[in-house]
């Protein structure tokens, strides 16, 4: 494929990612493959929504060196690894849509089509769908487990251990197909593995939204930037255990932390869970949310929805694990230190 035209289709990837909701603010990474031996990709920690092609970044798929200036996406070597072993794929996306994250943190190898696939595009195409082991966001552990699980695939799409999924398709079209038929088939997994996800005994409950937007706007008083009450029906049914929620998806332990605290309705409990993340569910309540800006609280108002959900579909079976402590710290200083100051620029 012409240069030019591989960066324009990434950036108008990125955009559709986006807008879709299969990914927020700078989580996930597109690519494009040039040749057999070099792909381009989306550069590390920058917007979509203001990407220019000139910011994508060409990589060799051997040895995974780049060309100028600008850092490709950390995870590169997935991409590459799928080019590598599928000669006819032409374009990559790594989402963290959210049936698919919800799926990944279950312990399960695999999850079944549905019976129905008359739903499903003409252009993806799905056996089984598998679920790669897991492994640190950008490392060679991850790599590994990732090349494996595509040697054993028969399908466009691999669901990523406590991380999201891997979409690749012949064409950009036939890709974006394969992440929305992915959601289609988890979201029916899901589904047929428990009618009872979404019974929750408290649904009925009406949060106290006047008192929730008071302490808001103390939040906001008190360290600035912007909040989010956030009554998802998830959020909602874990805001009525007692206990604080831990990360089972990798973006979760990025952003918001080793856990979320459940407290008290009250301003001083409220603004001391919030002195060193960015979100505290309130008990019966729902959750606040708090961002530097707008965007910010948003994509932290949906990571916590992804988590909890992840939490409730891991819960269908017997084990449930969280992603380990140290890793999650790990993952939080790396993004402390790293994706959230590239994101700034």
């Amino acid at each position: 494929m012409d240069y030019q035209e591989a960066r324009n289709l990434v950036v108008k990837a990125g955009v559709e990612l986006v807008q879709s909701g299969l990914i927020a603010r700078t989580w996930g990474n597109v690519s494009c493959r040039i040749d057999e031996d070099v792909f381009v990709i989306t550069p590390s920690g920058r917007d979509y929504l203001s990407m220019r092609a000139d910011n994508i970044v060409e990589v060799r798929i051997k040895d995974l060196t780049h060309t100028g200036t600008i850092k490709p996406s950390s995870e590169k070597g997935i991409h590459a690894e799928v080019y590598r072993q599928f000669p006819g794929i032409n374009f990559v996306i790594h989402t963290h849509q959210e049936n698919a994250s919800a799926i990944s943190a279950m312990d399960i190898a695999s999850i079944p089509l549905p019976i129905n696939e008359s739903t499903f595009s003409n252009e993806s195409f799905f056996k089984e769908i598998l679920c790669a082991k897991y492994g640190l966001p950008g490392t060679n552990a991850l790599r590994r487990n990732v090349a494996e699980a595509l040697k054993k695939t028969k399908s466009n799409a691999l669901i990523l251990k406590n991380h999201g999924a891997l979409c690749f398709g012949m064409t950009y079209e036939a890709t974006f197909e394969a992440a929305h038929d992915l959601e289609k088939i988890c979201d029916a997994f899901i589904a047929e593995s428990s009618g009872l996800i979404n019974n929750d005994p408290n649904k009925g409950h009406i949060p106290a939204m006047a008192l929730l937007e008071e302490r808001k706007y103390e939040v906001l008083e008190k360290k600035g930037g912007f909040v989010v009450v956030n009554t998802d029906p998830d959020v909602m049914r874990y805001s009525h255990m007692a206990k604080h929620l831990k990360p089972f998806l990798d973006d979760f332990a990025q952003i918001v932390g080793g856990k979320m605290r459940v407290t008290e309705n009250k301003k001083r409990s409220v603004l001391q869970a919030l002195q060193h993340t960015s979100a505290v569910f309130i008990t019966d309540e729902g959750a606040l949310c708090w961002g530097r800006d707008a965007d910010d609280a948003t994509a932290v108002s949906m990571i916590v929805r992804k988590n909890c959900k992840a939490y409730f579909v891991a819960s269908l079976f017997e084990k449930v694990q969280p992603i380990s402590p140290l890793e999650c710290i790990l993952m939080r200083f790396v993004y402390l230190n790293k994706y959230s100051k590239l994101s700034e620029k």
